[in-house]
């Protein structure tokens, strides 16, 4: 069905408002959308936070060619793709509703934070005074942080060896992993603590998520691991065109609770990945309805960003108007629809006595 350009506007902006006007009001689901809801109205450095994160990865990656004004314009051709595409993106949506690189550079100086709290407050990050293999672990990962830095540093100016290449790029997998599971953490807390407010505006709330996060440190430091096996999951599917698929069950089914288990159970990090069993098991249906019915929602959202490109070309304007624009919707819509489903595993998946 070929359609004009301004119909294929007009009805994907009423489709968005009207999917819109579904969720909020008639879903089953309405009450944690809408509390969703409010809580980016009230707290858009969310938003903000989302979508600069958003903005610098595509900076620093690969530019991708525009679909055509002819493609967008015949859904049957561009559906499919659309479709697909949002598929993956849900499924990933977890590690990159805020994408961790480039913003993984932040990850050696929070290190240096939490070393100096941990060695000056020790009984505040744990039940027990860390041990020295504990604080030697820290020290040489905040070194190795910054080790890291110092060769990103050079390798904008430099061609670096082979080996130190290597080094470089096996760093930086390493703390992109560790920023994502920071962020992860971060972000559940954050929408607890907005649950359950001990102060009056959103620093006092991100300064408590941040707080927490670093209190549970050694289970951030093993999401982190399982992040990183993810990630190489991700690539190698990534690189064989066979496993397509594969690896959007692994994130369903294996890391999709684990960091809300992680944020919100106090003990070892199989007792946190036992209780996101529970959380899967007890949430699974109301996130299933969750992903069926916000496919729609992406697949809009990526249209209405892609026919701003295909508009636009390469020209300046989508540079300086549109890459923003875009990623402000973009971030607005994973940013609305990760903190319902948050709050859907965080209401349904514990019981009261659980998270703390």
């Amino acid at each position: 069905m070929n359609l004009s350009l301004w119909q294929s506007t007009a009805l994907s902006l009423l489709g968005f408002a009207a999917g819109l006007a579904l969720h909020l009001r008639w879903h089953p689901l309405r009450r944690h959308l809408s509390d969703a809801w409010d809580l980016l109205r009230l707290r858009p450095v969310l938003v903000l936070l989302a979508a600069t994160a958003m903005l610098l990865a595509a900076l620093c990656s690969p530019a991708r060619a525009p679909y055509a004004l002819e493609q967008l314009t015949d859904w049957q051709e561009v559906i499919r793709p659309l479709a697909l595409a949002a598929v993956a993106h849900m499924a990933v949506l977890p590690h990159e509703a805020v994408p961790a690189w480039p913003l993984a550079g932040v990850a050696p100086v929070l290190l240096v934070f939490l070393t100096l709290r941990i060695w000056r407050w020790p009984y505040r990050y744990g039940e027990r005074r860390p041990g020295s293999e504990q604080k030697f672990a820290l020290l040489a990962a905040t070194l190795a942080g910054f080790v890291w830095l110092g060769l990103e540093a050079r390798g904008l100016r430099l061609m670096l060896p082979e080996r130190v290449e290597m080094l470089r790029l096996g760093l930086r997998y390493v703390f992109t992993a560790l920023a994502a599971a920071s962020v992860q953490v971060w972000l559940v807390r954050y929408v607890m603590a907005w649950e359950k407010p001990q102060a009056i505006d959103a620093g006092g709330d991100a300064a408590a998520a941040l707080e927490h996060a670093f209190a549970r440190w050694q289970g951030v430091a093993w999401l982190a691991a399982f992040d990183l096996l993810w990630m190489s999951w991700r690539w190698w599917q990534m690189s064989t065109p066979q496993s397509i698929g594969a690896w959007g069950w692994v994130e369903l089914l294996l890391f999709a609770a684990l960091p809300v288990a992680v944020a919100a159970v106090f003990g070892s990090f199989w007792q946190q990945g036992a209780a996101a069993l529970r959380v899967l098991g007890r949430c699974a249906v109301p996130l299933l309805m969750l992903g069926v019915t916000a496919l729609a929602f992406f697949i809009l959202g990526a249209y209405v960003v892609e026919m701003a490109h295909a508009l636009c070309g390469d020209s300046q304007i989508w540079r300086i108007l549109g890459l923003p624009l875009g990623a402000l919707v973009l971030a607005m819509l994973d940013c609305w629809l990760l903190l319902a489903a948050l709050l859907i595993m965080l209401r349904l998946g514990f019981s009261r006595s659980t998270s703390a």
